[in-house]
């Protein structure tokens, strides 16, 4: 078990190695009061699927592609792979338990007669669950929250058992409930098009430079129209915002680590005109170029700092 504020990490992709015998870890995320628009879960993906049971508090989670708003006692289902993303809705405080698994949890219930009918599409990516149950996910989130629960003796070997057959039981409610005809093909058609937009992410990231919708709807191969869309329902921002972002972060990392004048930086995150450089710097980041040379940035990674 586990128990951290929401962060606002700098990485997309999270590795999060779990235990070979019991892969699944939980996870207590708390916030102080929020303000609407606040980001409580950071823009990432991993290669594990995720339970998400909203406790306090009201937020809009950007999970593949779809938009989920969550209140207490919500169930939301993130695929392997997906992209997921959250945000207050609100000016309250937001609470919510993760419990991220990888499918290897199921293997001892593999030489079951209907595993390979009723499981193996999920977890090979055949088929996907959808993000937001609704109704039909409240046993599973019973079930949910007794794996929850039995957490509270620190996970020993008998309560890992006992949590390993709840979150079980929980996958399989879903999957029983949720496999309409034809889902498998366009389960494979959305995980390749959210494969487009990371490697997209990543470039933007890595590069830390400008660029414009239609050079991105080029990369992934969609009308400029439809990528506004759904770049926007996969991360939550707009792409211009975004690149704004990747850019502002890394030209606070060339601040602090280089002897580059600040023009110098500008000119390297694209920017040729400095004053239009230090407005940007200081509407993500709070203060201008020259204060955060001065000076070590505030910590941005607990809950209630500016996302950026």
């Amino acid at each position: 078990m586990q128990v951290k504020p929401m962060e606002m990490n700098r990485e997309h992709w999270e590795n999060n190695p779990l235990d070979r015998s019991y892969p699944f870890k939980l996870f207590f995320n708390a916030s102080g009061e929020t303000k609407p628009g606040q980001c409580v879960l950071f823009l990432h993906w991993h290669e594990h699927f995720e339970f998400i049971v909203m406790r306090r508090g009201r937020a809009v989670f950007h999970i593949g592609s779809q938009v989920c708003e969550a209140e207490p006692g919500t169930l939301l289902v993130v695929q392997a792979g997906d992209l997921h993303t959250g945000f207050s809705r609100g000016s309250e405080q937001v609470e919510y338990v993760s419990i991220v698994f990888n499918g290897a949890l199921f293997s001892d219930w593999a030489k079951e007669e209907d595993y390979d009918t009723l499981l193996s599409p999920y977890l090979d990516g055949r088929a996907s669950l959808p993000a937001y149950p609704g109704r039909c996910g409240e046993e599973a989130r019973r079930l949910i929250d007794m794996a929850v629960a039995e957490s509270g003796t620190g996970f020993s070997a008998s309560g890992r058992m006992i949590a390993k057959t709840y979150l079980f039981l929980a996958f399989a409610w879903l999957a029983r409930t949720h496999l309409p005809p034809g889902q498998a093909g366009r389960a494979r058609e959305a995980g390749f098009r959210q494969e487009r937009f990371k490697e997209l992410i990543r470039h933007v990231e890595d590069s830390g430079a400008p660029m414009g919708v239609r050079e991105a709807a080029r990369m992934v191969s969609v009308s400029p129209h439809h990528f506004c869309k759904m770049f926007k329902r996969l991360t939550g921002r707009t792409f211009t915002d975004f690149v704004n972002r990747c850019r502002m972060r890394q030209a606070a990392k060339l601040l602090l680590e280089t002897g580059l004048s600040v023009t110098e930086v500008a000119e390297r995150v694209g920017c040729s005109n400095p004053n239009y450089f230090t407005r940007l710097f200081k509407q993500y980041v709070g203060m201008t170029p020259s204060q955060a040379r001065n000076r070590a940035l505030p910590d941005r990674t607990q809950a209630g700092g500016t996302d950026w």
